[in-house]
């Protein structure tokens, strides 16, 4: 599956739905249950009507009838957007998320401490004081897509394994790429902060630094540090202890870090601070290759970028998804086949001003990060 989706004849699935069935419709729920593969007999009569339907839509889809491949269409999205909606809320885990409608403006209100600071009153004087200001700008929004090659054929005699593997790589795609979205935009507006910003980049994770911006970040509340499992397994040496006893130095590590290295892979905590390990699967469409030749896929997020989040402080990162997952129909550029393609529109931000709230770990020897 390509990872791009350049379509052409692009039509917009909502602009040829007839408004037959809604969400709530009997025909959704066994839709999603045959591609599933649950047994449909629960569903009585119901099953073998809705059956005989969904079969009826793709053998005309296959004859080119955009109003039935409009209806297959809002069928997949009913069946994709509840699931995918519920996995783009855990975007909320680096700050705020707020789905909007269609018709509603990405808007951010950020609230900054300006002028002098409070100080000791002189005798017969005024004491000075910062003031707050309001700012609210507009953040822009940027499209997050995935699609596949549809077989109507297939579908049309009831295989729909080919659909339940599709609309899980789209389910999948979306997710990563929101998430992908949300880390760049965040580093790039911490690193390219002006002001005061908390962050390390080296070609490795060492103890100094990330004991350093730890320090720093623990004042604002309690620090969870967040990555990929290659950054954070590379806390582990960081937790043993040294001692000596009568002149001989020993090394070693506690029973209870050894017993929650072999269970998770990685330490839970360290030094006060929560380790959270970011999922982080493979793009199975992008191979790459060590100086040795060895070849490997490409992860979907940075594996050496890793963010230093307060905990009880008010996060400086907002994301937000507006209106729905939005379905086309369009013949593939390349091969001229079918493809439907599912859209979300996202936007993110890190309040300007406040990009010190959120400390920044990069090993570039494993970053992957674009700037």
């Amino acid at each position: 599956m390509n990872t791009t989706f350049e379509l052409n004849n692009l039509r917009k699935d909502s602009d040829s739905f007839n408004g037959k069935f809604t969400q709530k419709s009997p025909v959704v729920e066994i839709f999603s249950a045959m591609v599933k593969g649950e047994e449909l007999s629960k569903y009585g009569k119901k099953a073998d009507k809705a059956v005989a339907y969904i079969k009826e839509l793709n053998s005309k889809a296959e004859m080119g009838d955009f109003s039935a491949i409009a209806e297959i269409n809002t069928l997949r999205r009913f069946m994709l957007e509840p699931v995918l909606m519920e996995e783009i809320k855990l975007l909320s885990v680096f700050g705020t998320y707020k789905p909007l409608g269609f018709d509603e403006t990405v808007e951010r209100e950020v609230y900054t401490h300006v002028g002098d600071k409070s100080r000791m009153q002189a005798a017969n004087g005024d004491v000075v004081f910062p003031k707050i200001v309001k700012e609210k700008y507009q953040v822009p929004t940027f499209m997050v897509s995935g699609g596949y090659e549809v077989d109507y054929r297939r579908a049309a005699l009831g295989d729909m394994s080919k659909e339940n593997e599709g609309m899980e790589q789209v389910r999948i795609d979306i997710r990563n790429r929101a998430a992908l979205a949300v880390l760049t935009k965040v580093y790039n507006a911490i690193k390219n902060a002006t002001g005061v910003k908390y962050m390390v980049e080296d070609n490795n994770l060492t103890k100094t630094n990330l004991d350093r911006v730890l320090t720093q970040i623990r004042r604002a509340g309690r620090p969870t540090f967040v990555g990929d499992y290659a950054l954070l397994s590379q806390v582990t040496p960081f937790a043993g202890y040294v001692g000596a006893i009568n002149g001989n130095t020993i090394t070693g590590i506690s029973e209870k870090m050894l017993n929650e290295i072999n269970e998770n892979g990685i330490l839970g905590m360290y030094n006060g601070t929560v380790l959270k390990e970011m999922p982080n699967q493979y793009d199975y469409t992008s191979i790459v290759e060590d100086e040795e030749g060895n070849k490997s896929f490409k992860t979907l997020l940075p594996e050496g970028l890793g963010f230093v989040i307060p905990t009880g402080a008010k996060s400086p990162i907002a994301t937000w998804t507006r209106g729905g997952l939005t379905s086309f129909t369009g013949n593939d550029v390349k091969t001229g086949k079918i493809m439907t393609r599912f859209d979300l529109e996202c936007a993110v931000d890190v309040a300007k001003g406040h990009e010190h709230e959120i400390g920044l770990v990069l090993d570039k020897n494993l970053s992957t990060i674009e700037e």
